[in-house]
């Protein structure tokens, strides 16, 4: 690589961070799902060990993950401030994957200038905009696909050690490496299809990777499998809410979000690639959007990672796509165009990208500083052993403001009776009849409510419908009211009272 090439590489980076910097920091919290994980972060820091027994989540459970983004991060944690380093490091990580995507790119075209495109797209693809996500994901993408590239080095040796490295932390990262295996599956038909020898320590490091990511997964899961046979798949997903994880595919959101150029040129790449050129690094980068499209279309790997996994391969087959272009200008009667070619890509890229990948991060769900106020006063103005109602995905909020027993978060796993307890906390914010309420207080012995300006427009209620003066008192009357239950339908002998 020349100077020229690294100072431009290193500007998309740099480019790249700070624009999610500056979105992350416009917002000031987090997405909802991102307190579990801070909270773990937090457990290791203090003892050493991911937080197994919940004793506030559900009001007390077993939880089942696998710990190394966690690891990770608690690193980072003895340096930084938590908040602060779970806002650096994601974005710190999902910007080097602009580097990661140029190696890629270049090693399946050889050409400078179209990887760098390919870096750029990578770096503000729309589907990518979370900068407010901490969550695994931000680890898994810039890892699996630093596997993907020591995968397609394999002949040198230190790549091998690469590969087998970063594959193990894949594995201990996020289920979702079960994704290279079924492309690994589908690359060795396409190549037996085609009559194509595939290198001996391909098939040695393909084997190992089966292997060891079936052994890790037994290892931290071996409970869940018992439990729930394969339908762990759904991670116990209560069914009301199933299609908010693994929705229909929808093709026009599905473009939006990888953006209309890449997804074209990638159509016009892959038609090249299995009916024309034939080109063996091809076939793994096809191999495995076929795996991710065949996994979310059956609802096997959730929709934004797999909308994610997609977008950043589409990005990588957009550099063979403009090297082709190029080509062909060069070769046509339009040569005097060529240079114009780049700056018009840019350009295009830029006002059919960069826009959407901006509203989009400003439109991340994310709790206001308010709403967090009120669940930090609930700290410090609650009993240790109090029960708080929030909806579902406030449920890490109680547990990492609060410190106090939620009655429900998106944790599901090992949770019986999933849905009998998703439908009785939609009761508890819907009902009109305060019996049936005071009966699921009772149930989960819930002592606060706690009902936000996100609650209320979820369940379209100004307020809860059951309230009397006798049974439930305000303890804080901001845009956020949190009550106090002082009535229960049971005596503590279990007498109807």
């Amino acid at each position: 690589m020349d100077n020229k090439t690294k100072y431009w590489l290193l500007g998309i980076f740099l480019l790249t961070l700070t624009v999610r910097l500056l979105l992350a920091f416009l917002i000031p919290n987090f997405t909802y799902e991102s307190y579990f994980h801070l909270r773990q972060v937090q457990h290791i820091t203090e003892t050493g060990l991911p937080l197994y027994h919940d004793f506030l989540s559900y009001g007390g459970r077993e939880l089942v993950f696998l710990p190394f983004f966690h690891y990770f991060m608690s690193f980072f944690d003895l340096l930084l401030p938590l908040e602060l380093a779970a806002k650096l490091i994601p974005n710190i990580l999902m910007a080097l994957l602009t580097v990661i995507i140029y190696f890629i790119s270049k090693k399946i075209t050889n050409h400078d200038t179209s990887s760098l495109i390919s870096a750029f797209i990578a770096g503000f693809l729309p589907v990518l905009a979370t900068p407010n996500n901490f969550v695994p994901e931000t680890l898994f993408l810039p890892l699996i696909f630093f596997t993907i590239y020591s995968f397609l080095n394999l002949s040198e040796k230190k790549y091998l050690y690469l590969y087998l490295t970063s594959f193990i932390l894949l594995s201990l990262t996020s289920s979702a490496a079960f994704l290279m295996l079924m492309g690994f599956g589908i690359y060795l038909l396409l190549s037996f299809l085609e009559e194509r020898q595939i290198k001996p320590e391909e098939k040695e490091v393909m084997l190992f990777s089966l292997f060891m990511f079936i052994w890790l997964q037994f290892l931290f899961f071996k409970k869940v499998l018992i439990t729930y046979g394969i339908s762990f798949i759904w991670q116990n997903i209560p069914p009301a809410i199933l299609l908010e994880y693994f929705p229909h595919l929808s093709i026009p959101s599905a473009i939006v979000l990888v953006s209309v150029i890449p997804f074209l040129a990638g159509i016009w790449v892959v038609y090249q690639s299995l009916f024309q050129v034939k080109s063996r690094k091809m076939f793994l980068l096809i191999s495995l959007v076929i795996a991710t499209t065949i996994l979310a279309w059956f609802r096997l790997l959730r929709f934004n990672l797999s909308l994610s996994f997609f977008g950043i391969t589409l990005a990588i087959l957009f550099a063979l796509f403009y090297q082709d272009l190029a080509m062909y200008i060069e070769k046509t009667k339009l040569s005097s165009l060529k240079k114009c070619l780049l700056p018009l890509t840019l350009i295009l890229l830029t006002l059919t990208i960069v826009p959407l990948t901006i509203g989009t991060a400003l439109k991340q769900s994310t709790p206001s500083t308010k709403e967090l106020a009120a669940f930090a006063w609930l700290k410090d103005n609650s009993p240790p052993d109090a029960g708080i109602l929030s909806t579902l995905k406030e449920g890490h909020l109680v547990t990492y403001y609060s410190q106090r027993r939620n009655l429900m978060d998106d944790q599901f796993t090992l949770i019986s009776n999933i849905e009998a307890r998703f439908n009785d906390l939609n009761h508890a914010y819907i009902t009109k009849f305060q019996t049936q309420a005071l009966s699921v207080f009772d149930k989960y012995k819930i002592n606060y409510l706690v009902l936000t300006p996100a609650a209320q427009l979820k369940y379209d209620l100004p307020g809860f419908n059951y309230l009397g003066e006798s049974c439930f008192k305000t303890q804080y009357d901001e845009e956020t009211k949190i009550y106090h239950v002082e009535c229960a339908l049971t005596s503590p002998l279990g007498d109807e009272k």
